[in-house]
């Protein structure tokens, strides 16, 4: 079986600590947990940056400073980063600079959608700027699809040679205005992925057997697993997860169970052509 990237969404603008109170929500939280699910067994690391008083933010400077919390303790996972709108409040231009924080990884939203009351506002211009910092600081994009339309518009981008294969393709689903929690979509969505492109599942849910029924389909399919508290905050229901962490370990355990191997960092590069 192919390698099972295991990535750990440990914080984001939500769950607030009034879902969970083991929301890591500070620059030092936010990096022990980092390190805690790459010792668990993530070979990718995905972030939101966070300040001392627990606020979201998009600055490179901070996703520098939690990066550099890591570093000394021989990290080697793929940091993912965030270069999401921040809840409306980042412009484009506070979003292109997250290409300057030195992660190897940054999250590329492949198109607009309505949420929470206003447009997620991920234009044709924005994803083309963007695609084009990526590839000349040598960042592989995390291509977040939220719509099946969202996919022409990459393979739009691929062919003006902005993105490159291996693609690493992640359907995100339970974002409201975007696709919802619902496995039967999966099928559709695979039939329109570009050529060279591995896949992960981000279900975004409070629904312990949503989120099982569409990560499974991942698990299965050679497709990629996300877990962390920005997705699910349990474990299994009603049982709510103490740490990250404890999630990586679920999911190494279920592939030893069924003999997937699980890839380290090394490999994860390898499958996704991320040079180190």
């Amino acid at each position: 079986m192919k390698p099972l990237i295991i990535c750990a969404a440990i914080t984001g603008g939500a769950p607030a600590r009034s879902k969970t109170p083991h929301h890591p929500v500070t620059p030092h939280a936010v990096a022990d947990e980092m390190l805690a699910c790459w010792r668990a067994g993530a070979s990718m690391i995905h972030i939101h940056a966070r300040l001392d008083d627990g606020s979201t933010v998009m600055d490179p400077d901070a996703y520098r400073a939690i990066i550099d919390r890591v570093t000394p303790h021989g990290f080697d996972a793929i940091v993912n980063v965030s270069a999401g709108d921040d809840g409306g409040k980042a412009s484009h231009d506070m979003r292109y600079s997250v290409a300057d924080c030195g992660a190897e990884m940054v999250s590329l939203d492949a198109g607009p959608i309505n949420i929470a009351g206003r447009v997620y506002n991920n234009s044709p211009a924005y994803l083309t700027e963007m695609a084009r910092r990526l590839k000349d600081r040598g960042i592989k994009p995390e291509i977040e699809i939220f719509d099946a339309g969202h996919l022409t518009g990459i393979s739009a981008l691929a062919e003006q040679g902005l993105l490159a294969a291996p693609h690493y393709i992640q359907f995100a689903f339970g974002v409201p205005g975007g696709l919802p929690v619902d496995p039967r979509y999966l099928t559709l969505l695979l039939e329109r992925l570009p050529d060279g492109s591995e896949w992960a599942i981000s279900a975004q849910t409070n629904d312990v057997e949503a989120y099982l029924q569409l990560s499974m389909q991942a698990f299965v399919h050679g497709g990629h697993v996300r877990c962390g508290m920005e997705d699910l905050i349990y474990l299994r229901p009603g049982e709510l997860a103490r740490s990250n962490a404890d999630s990586v370990e679920q999911w190494v355990r279920t592939a030893e169970i069924w003999g997937r191997p699980v890839a380290s960092p090394a490999a994860a590069r390898s499958l996704l052509g991320i040079s180190q």
